[in-house]
């Protein structure tokens, strides 16, 4: 892959996933996953047709690339739903490679269904900055702050020292606690990375079936 803004980590605009049917999630040759607001944002990102191990839309439909005259990559038609457990030991193994650059701990999902939903809704969550009319909810003691990014969460917890009275709300209703994992015991209270991991909440995954977290590196 190109490694367009996109999927960097630099700012841009993009609708929450939901609010976009036509968008994409490539698995690359690596096991790395990466998403697409549309089919065109990933043609323009991705070089060759073995590049993309797996593509797949919301309802888990499989997709390959092909090459057109010109050597102009199209995507292909689909050929099934892709398997539940490869992709989601493939997803756990992804996140577990680079554990700082994927912080959102959700509920290991026991269905495909919920764990399509919650790999377009993790990777979107992940980029630093989206357009969307529901912010996140930071409650701190019992006072609530909404944030509108991920990013703003991060800038607004790196100001405390302790996070044990912080409960956390995505814009798709999943409650985080967040814990701070810091890399050297001499560090400062407020320092190193924070982890958001998934907690039972009565709103949020309405109709997902879960169970643990996953764990922290």
């Amino acid at each position: 892959m190109k490694r367009t803004s996109l999927n960097q980590g630099t700012a841009h605009d993009t609708e929450l996933a939901g609010a976009s049917p036509g968008d994409y999630v490539v698995v690359d040759e690596l096991g790395h996953f990466a998403y697409y607001p549309s089919a065109n944002a990933m043609l323009e990102d991705l070089e060759y047709v073995e590049e993309a191990a797996s593509i797949l839309d919301r309802g888990g439909n499989n997709f390959h690339l092909t090459m057109e005259a010109g050597r102009k990559l199209r995507l292909g038609s689909s050929f099934g739903r892709v398997e539940f457990t490869w992709l989601r030991q493939t997803w756990i193994t992804d996140r577990r490679r680079e554990p700082q650059a994927h912080r959102l701990l959700r509920l290991y999902p026991t269905t495909l269904e919920a764990l399509l939903a919650g790999i377009f809704e993790t990777l979107t969550l992940e980029l630093p900055s989206i357009t969307s009319s529901t912010p996140w909810i930071v409650n701190i003691g019992g006072k609530e702050v909404r944030p509108a990014t991920l990013v703003d969460v991060d800038s607004l917890l790196a100001q405390l020292d302790h996070l044990e009275r912080v409960v956390v709300r995505d814009p798709f209703g999943h409650d985080y606690r967040p814990i701070r994992h810091a890399r050297h015991r001499l560090h400062a209270p407020g320092a190193g990375a924070i982890y958001y991991v998934e907690i039972e909440s009565h709103a949020g995954g309405a109709g997902l079936g879960r169970k643990q977290s996953e764990s922290l590196p």
